[in-house]
C-alpha cells in the first residue's frame, strides 16, 4: 500500500507529504492511491501558489481519504497532511480533538500565531523570515494590493469566511495574532497545536496550511468578524441628539453637463455617464498623453485622458464683483468659480448682502473646500511670450474674496483635507455656527484640472482608472477618473431658519470628522476610524444606524478601497441592528468621477436633489460587483436603477422622514461624514389675492433679458397660489441692480408671458421700465420723507401696486 494509505492502519496520526499537478481550470476528485502516484516531489513555496490553494478542496475521511486535483495544464504543488487513525465507527466526529495533541496555553497559542503569521508575511513579501519583527508595523513590508490578496487567500484556508480587509485593521502582525486568538481560538489551536510527542511542531514552521488539511480536522467556518480592538472604543448605545440640527437654506453647484441643479439632476436620474475625454482647451493631449501605463509612468505623461470637465469653466464677468479685468485673469479659476457658486447659494436661500448685514450683522462665515493647484504653472510659458500676466494661486483667497465682495465679518477660511475638503467645510461651518461664531456659513468646495501636470501627478502615483471610468463598487474598479464641479450651500440653525421662515432643502442632523491614524500605508484607509467616524456621527444627530436607508458612499473604484469602506460601513451598522438588505448604497463618481475637492459636497447635493424628489438614482458601471464585498452579509445594497426612496413606517403607523448619510475620505487619511434628513413639512402657504408686484434687475438692458429668460423655466414648478411668494422673493431676496423693470400681475400666466416679452428685448403692457440713475432727485426725496412712506404703505396694503 501507498504511504498515504499505510497511515490508516496505525493508532497515532501520521504526517504524510505528497506532492501533485495542480490544475486551474477545474476539478475532479480522485483516490488517495491515484493521488500519490502523482508524485512529483518539487519543494515550492506554498505562497507561490497561495491562489489555486483557494480551487482546492480536499476531504480525508477516516478509511478513504480523497483529494480533489483539477484539470489542465499541471503545476507542481506541495501538500503536508495529518492524517487521522479510523475509528471503530469508521469515521472521525467533524471536531474531535486528534490524540496527542494537548490545547496552547493563551501565551503560547499567541507566540505560535504570531509565528505563523511572520512566515506567511515573509513567503509573500520576500522579506527573510527572520527579520519579519511582529511589532513592527505592516507598511514597513512594503504591501500591496498583490500581496494582500495572497495572505487573504493563505488566511481564509486556516480561518474561513475573513474580511477581505482585515490587513487594513491592524498595524502589525501582534495586533492580528490578538485578534485571531480572541475571535477564531480553536483554529488558531488547530493551526498552531499540532505537536509529536517532544513537543516539536508536526508541520513546517513557514508556510501555507494547506486546505486539504483544513478539511481533515474540519474548522469551524466563522462568519465575517470584526476586529476586536474596534469593539472596546465603540458606543454601544443611543443616546439623544448632543447639538441642534443645521438647516440648508441656499444650494447652488455645477458639474459636467450640468449648468444647474435641475440639469444635474437630470442627468443622475436618467443615469448619464459625464465622463469624456481632456478638452482641447485645456491643454495639448497628445503631447502629454500615453496610453501605455509603464510607459507614461517612465516618460512624465498621463496614462488616460478620460475626466468629466466642466464647459465655460472660465467664464467668469469681473465686473458684476466689481473686479478689474486684469486682476480677474490673474485670479485662479476655482476662485472665481466658487464665488458665483456663493452667489447663487445666497439667491437660492433669498438673501442679499444688504440683508446680511441688516438682519445678522454681517455674522457670516465661509469655509472653502480646495485641494489642487495648477494655475500658476502657466505663468512661465506666458512671460516668454512676453505677457505681463501673474497667474497665481492662493487657497486662503477663495474664501476671503466671498467675504470681502459680500462684506461678511464671520470666519473666512479654506479647507484642505484632500479628498474630504469639501465635507469636512460643512461640518466646520456647522461646528461655527453651533459655537455662535457665525449665524449663517457658506460652505462647499471646488475642484479644476488646469495644467497636465495635476494628470502626470495622479498617474505616476497609479491613482487613475487606465480603462477610464469610475466603477465604484464593482468587480473591474481599477481606479478614478478625474471630474470637475463646484457647489456651495448656505447653512443655518434649524430654529433660526423656521423662525425667519427661510427656505429649508434638507437638515443636517450630525456631522463628524476624523483621521485614520497610523496605517499600513499613508493612502491605506483604516476600516475601523471609518467605523468610529459614523458611529460619531451617528451619536451626535441621536439616532440608530437602523433609520438610515441611504449611503451616498466615497466608492473610489478600486478594488480593496471599496471592500474596506464597505467593512467600515458594516462595522457602524452592527453596533445597532444585525439586519441585512435594508439601507441603499450609491456613489457618483460612477457618474461624475472623483471631483476630489468637491467630492463631498457634489455628493451631498445629490442626496439633496434625492430626498426632494424622493427618488434613489441609479449607480453606473457595477452590474457585477466586487467579489471582495459580501453585500448579502451586510446592511446594504447598491443601487442600480432610478426606483423610488420609501419614507420609514412608524410604530404608531405614520410616515417618518428619510435619513441618508454622507462619506467622503481624503487620501492622507482625513475622513468626514454627514448625517442628513428630508425638511421638515412645510407651512401652510397663506394665499393672497392680487395683483402682485413683480420687479426684476440687472446690471444691463441685455442682462435684464437674460434674468427673465432663466426665470422662465423656474415658473413651471408654481402655480397661482405661489404668486405672493414669487414676488415677495423677487423684491426682497434679490440684489437692486441698476437696469429695472416692474409689473403688476394677478397669475403665473399672466408672468410667463411678460417675462417671455422681456427676455425678446421688449417691455410688457403695463409694465414700468427705467434705469436707477434716472430720477435720483426723486428717489431721495423718498427716501428722507416718513409722510410719503406711510402713503406707498397705505397702496401696498390697499393692493394699489400699480401706483407703487
Amino acid at each position: 500500500m501507498d504511504g498515504l494509505a499505510q497511515a490508516h492502519q496505525g493508532c497515532a496520526p501520521h504526517v504524510v507529504s505528497i506532492d501533485w499537478p495542480l490544475w486551474a481550470d477545474g476539478g475532479m476528485g480522485v483516490d488517495a492511491a491515484t493521488a500519490s502516484l502523482l508524485q512529483r516531489h518539487q519543494d515550492m513555496s506554498p505562497l507561490q501558489s497561495a491562489l489555486a490553494w483557494r480551487l482546492l478542496e480536499a476531504a480525508l475521511a477516516a478509511h478513504q481519504p480523497q483529494v480533489l486535483v483539477a484539470s489542465g495544464e499541471p503545476t507542481a504543488l506541495r501538500a503536508r497532511f495529518l492524517v487521522a487513525p479510523s475509528s471503530e465507527t469508521g469515521a472521525r466526529p467533524a471536531q474531535a480533538r486528534l490524540p496527542g495533541v494537548s490545547e496552547l496555553q493563551p501565551a503560547e497559542l499567541r507566540t505560535r500565531v504570531e509565528r505563523r503569521l511572520a512566515a506567511l508575511v515573509a513567503d509573500a513579501t520576500g522579506f527573510p523570515a527572520d527579520a519579519v519583527e511582529v511589532r513592527e508595523p505592516l507598511e514597513n513590508f512594503g504591501l500591496d494590493s498583490l500581496m494582500v490578496t495572497v495572505l487573504n487567500a493563505a488566511l481564509g484556508d486556516v480561518f474561513g469566511a475573513i474580511s477581505k480587509t482585515l490587513l487594513y485593521d491592524f498595524t502589525t502582525l501582534r495586533e492580528l495574532a490578538e485578534h485571531f486568538c480572541a475571535r477564531h481560538a480553536e483554529a488558531c489551536q488547530r493551526w498552531c497545536a499540532f505537536a509529536s510527542d517532544t513537543g516539536q511542531s508536526a508541520l513546517t514552521s513557514g508556510g501555507l496550511l494547506p486546505t486539504a488539511l483544513a478539511a481533515a480536522v474540519a474548522p469551524a467556518r466563522s462568519s465575517r468578524a470584526r476586529p476586536a480592538l474596534v469593539s472596546r472604543t465603540r458606543m454601544r448605545t443611543i443616546e439623544g441628539a448632543t447639538r441642534e440640527p443645521i438647516a440648508i437654506i441656499g444650494l447652488d453647484g455645477r458639474y459636467p453637463q450640468a449648468p444647474d441643479l435641475a440639469a444635474f439632476w437630470d442627468n443622475l436620474s436618467r443615469g448619464r455617464d459625464g465622463v469624456g475625454t481632456v478638452p482641447t482647451e485645456r491643454w495639448d493631449v497628445a503631447r502629454h498623453h500615453e496610453p501605455d501605463v509603464e510607459r507614461a509612468i517612465a516618460g512624465g505623461r498621463h496614462y488616460t485622458a478620460a475626466g468629466a470637465f466642466l464647459e465655460g469653466f472660465a467664464d467668469f464677468d469681473p465686473l458684476f464683483f466689481n473686479i478689474a479685468p486684469r486682476d480677474a485673469f490673474d485670479m485662479n479659476p476655482h476662485e472665481r468659480l466658487f464665488l458665483q457658486s456663493c452667489w447663487g447659494a445666497m439667491e437660492d436661500a433669498g438673501y442679499t448682502r444688504g440683508r446680511f448685514a441688516r438682519a445678522h450683522g454681517g455674522r457670516v462665515g465661509v469655509f472653502a473646500g480646495i485641494t489642487k493647484t495648477g494655475y500658476e504653472l502657466h505663468g512661465a510659458a506666458l512671460w516668454a511670450r512676453g505677457a505681463h500676466s501673474y497667474p497665481h494661486t492662493s487657497f486662503s483667497s477663495v474664501a476671503n474674496r466671498v467675504s470681502y465682495l459680500l462684506n461678511l465679518n464671520g470666519p473666512s477660511l479654506p479647507v484642505d483635507t484632500m479628498c474630504s475638503s469639501s465635507l469636512t467645510a460643512v461640518h466646520e461651518a456647522c461646528e461655527h455656527l453651533l459655537r455662535d461664531e457665525c449665524e449663517l456659513a457658506f460652505a462647499g468646495g471646488v475642484n479644476l484640472y488646469l495644467h497636465p501636470l495635476n494628470y502626470v501627478t495622479l498617474c505616476a502615483q497609479r491613482m487613475l482608472a487606465p480603462s477610464g471610468r469610475c466603477r465604484s463598487f464593482a468587480a473591474a474598479g481599477d481606479g478614478f477618473v478625474p471630474g470637475e464641479g463646484v457647489g456651495t450651500v448656505l447653512l443655518k440653525r434649524l430654529s433660526a431658519a423656521q423662525r425667519d421662515g427661510d427656505p429649508i432643502h434638507a437638515v443636517i442632523r450630525g456631522s463628524a470628522i476624523n483621521h485614520g491614524g497610523k496605517t499600513n500605508g499613508y493612502t491605506v484607509p483604516s476600516p475601523a476610524a471609518q467605523a468610529q467616524l459614523i458611529r460619531a456621527a451617528l451619536r451626535c444627530a441621536g439616532l440608530s444606524a437602523r433609520a438610515v436607508s441611504y449611503i451616498e458612499a466615497h466608492g473610489t473604484g478600486t478594488r480593496l478601497g471599496d471592500p474596506i469602506e464597505i467593512d467600515g460601513l458594516t462595522q457602524a451598522f452592527r453596533d445597532d441592528t444585525a439586519d441585512n438588505g435594508f439601507c441603499a448604497i450609491g456613489s457618483l463618481k460612477s457618474n461624475l468621477g472623483h471631483l476630489e475637492a468637491a467630492a463631498g459636497i457634489a455628493g451631498l447635493t445629490k442626496v439633496v436633489l434625492q430626498l426632494r424628489h424622493g427618488l434613489l438614482a441609479p449607480t453606473l458601471h457595477a452590474e457585477t460587483s466586487n467579489p471582495n464585498i459580501d453585500f448579502d452579509a451586510s446592511p446594504f445594497v447598491l443601487q442600480h436603477a432610478l426606483s423610488p426612496w420609501p419614507r420609514p413606517q412608524l410604530a404608531d403607523g405614520s410616515e417618518g422622514r428619510r435619513i441618508a448619510g454622507v462619506s467622503s475620505y481624503g487620501a492622507g487619511g482625513s475622513n468626514a461624514h454627514v448625517i442628513l434628513e428630508e425638511a421638515p413639512p412645510e407651512l401652510p402657504a397663506t394665499t393672497r389675492a392680487g395683483p402682485h408686484l413683480i420687479v426684476l434687475s440687472a446690471r444691463t438692458a441685455d442682462r435684464l433679458a437674460a434674468c427673465a429668460q432663466r426665470l422662465l423655466p423656474a415658473l413651471d414648478a408654481f402655480d397661482d397660489t405661489d404668486l405672493a411668494d414669487i414676488a415677495y422673493t423677487l423684491q426682497i431676496g434679490r440684489e437692486a441692480m441698476p437696469e429695472r423693470v416692474a409689473l403688476a400681475v394677478s397669475g403665473v400666466g399672466e408672468l410667463r408671458a411678460a417675462l417671455q416679452t422681456i427676455a425678446a428685448g421688449e417691455t410688457p403692457s403695463g409694465a414700468r421700465r427705467g434705469h436707477s440713475k434716472q430720477h435720483r432727485d426723486l428717489a431721495t426725496l423718498l427716501d428722507g420723507d416718513d409722510d410719503l412712506h406711510a402713503l406707498i404703505g397705505t397702496w401696498i396694503a390697499r393692493g394699489k401696486v400699480e401706483k407703487v
